[in-house]
């Protein structure tokens, strides 16, 4: 029998059952400079100069009039990332063709056509002679580079044996003269960046929930469409954000206008610039503005994460990688309640040559890191899976199945729903509501039970 689904709209946010794309996590890679040579001087009057095999022009210097010489710098280039870290790859240089000629003295700009660099040169006569120019794609892995950020040079006089030479980031894409050898030359030069698709996952990571689970992982924005923005006041004065009035009303007021407030209202209420946040009972929360995100009941999430429910990656420089993840609700009991709205979870994971070597997992506020010994790992078609257990109600994460923390009340078993959390990854860094620094979920009578920080907050560093 097919099963019905409430027809409260508020109870489908709930649920969590929005789908939301996944972020592609594409890496930009520049491509610059690494090894500049110069050519042998030539008489400019009859010179040809063309870059040698999958190198570009990075300088040109040139003294005296048409009967001076003229030296060209050229460079091999190398890949960095976005922390100017090596990345591995081929560089090809694709030769494209000469332009046509250009009266040298004429003032008239050789650009090179968009996507493409100057690899060569040939001049022949005087300043009423013929310039003409050879150009290049630049490849990386066979993907074809875009030139940005391009920049112009100051006047250099021709004859004055002066250099020009790009900075350390750039490649020569242009060149303009004017005039007689003692007027003056213009370059100029752009820098080579490429979007490189991610490949293949080298690894991927699943998270097994208990086969009794009742809460399940749910999109942190299906929560603020599902909430009520609070400001906490206490002694029953507590505030909600009115979405038509754009001001903060006293009162419990639950009607429309008060859930699903945009999330860039939401957002801006940030760390507080002494560094305080803005999660009421926190140890670390300011005097003032404390605010937390209200749903109704126990948010129970999506039944079937698997690339519907994304995890939000943060990677550091040292190659770490955070996944945080997001549930509505923890369900937390050992003689007294600990239960709230509310649940950010990590799984943070070490690599070494694109593979897990150990993982941190976090349980409860800390993170206990597990080499890859004791975590339980498999390849199946070239890419390594990593397993772990989340515990039934807290979600605290574990590498294996067993009892754990206090009297072994977390407790993991086989058989759950399996998330495959790298199937649908999303930035951490990107997210509309990363800033913002209060409770997510609503104000319990101590910090434990209040909802938690958000993720941006408690990242590694």
């Amino acid at each position: 029998m097919r099963s019905s689904l409430p027809k409260n709209p508020l109870a489908l946010l709930l649920m969590g059952l929005c789908l939301f794309s996944s972020a592609a996590f594409a890496e930009t890679v520049f491509l610059v400079p690494q090894y500049r040579y110069n050519s042998a001087s030539s008489k400019e009057s009859s010179s040809t100069f063309v870059s040698p095999t999958n190198t570009v022009l990075t300088g040109r210097w040139h003294g005296g009039d048409e009967n001076g010489q003229t030296v060209y710098q050229y460079a091999t280039l190398q890949a960095l990332n976005e922390f100017n870290q090596p990345v591995a790859g081929t560089i090809e240089v694709q030769v494209l063709g000469w332009s046509n000629w250009i009266k040298e003295s004429a003032g008239i700009w050789f650009d090179s056509p968009q996507g493409t660099v100057l690899i060569g040169r040939q001049h022949t006569g005087d300043e009423n002679g013929n310039t003409r120019y050879l150009t290049g794609r630049v490849l990386f892995n066979g993907q074809a580079t875009e030139v940005v950020d391009l920049i112009t040079s100051g006047g250099l006089k021709e004859s004055a044996s002066l250099w020009f030479t790009t900075d350390s980031r750039r490649v020569m894409t242009g060149r303009m003269h004017q005039g007689d050898e003692n007027k003056n030359s213009y370059y100029r030069s752009g820098s080579l960046r490429v979007s490189v698709p991610p490949p293949p996952n080298a690894f991927r990571i699943i998270v097994k929930l208990h086969p009794q689970e009742a809460f399940y992982p749910m999109d942190p924005m299906d929560f603020i469409h599902a909430s009520r923005f609070r400001h906490h006041k206490g002694w029953g004065t507590d505030q909600g954000f009115s979405k038509s009035s754009y001001s903060w009303v006293t009162g419990n007021d639950k009607s429309w206008d008060y859930f699903d407030i945009p999330v860039s209202i939401i957002n801006s209420y940030a760390i507080n610039p002494d560094g305080t946040n803005r999660r009421p009972r926190d140890s670390n929360s300011g005097s003032d503005l404390n605010v937390f995100l209200q749903p109704e009941g126990h948010p129970q999430g999506n039944f079937s994460p698997t690339g519907q429910v994304p995890s939000f990656r943060y990677q550091t420089q040292d190659g770490r990688q955070q996944y945080w993840l997001f549930y509505g609700y923890n369900e937390s009991s050992y003689i007294i309640s600990f239960s709230h709205q509310g649940d950010w979870e990590d799984v943070t994971v070490h690599t070494s040559n694109g593979l897990i070597t150990g993982a941190s997992l976090s349980a409860h506020g800390e993170r206990t890191f597990h080499p890859i010994s004791s975590l339980q790992t498999y390849v199946e078609g070239n890419v390594q899976y990593l397993v772990v257990y989340a515990a039934k109600g807290t979600h605290a994460l574990y590498p294996s199945v067993g009892n754990f923390h206090i009297a072994g009340t977390d407790e993991t078993r086989d058989g759950g729903v399996a998330w495959v959390i790298t199937d649908n990854v999303q930035a951490l860094q990107d997210q509309p509501w990363k800033d913002f620094a209060g409770a997510w979920g609503e104000v319990g009578e101590q910090a434990a039970t209040t909802g938690p920080l958000g993720p941006w907050h408690k990242k590694i560093q």
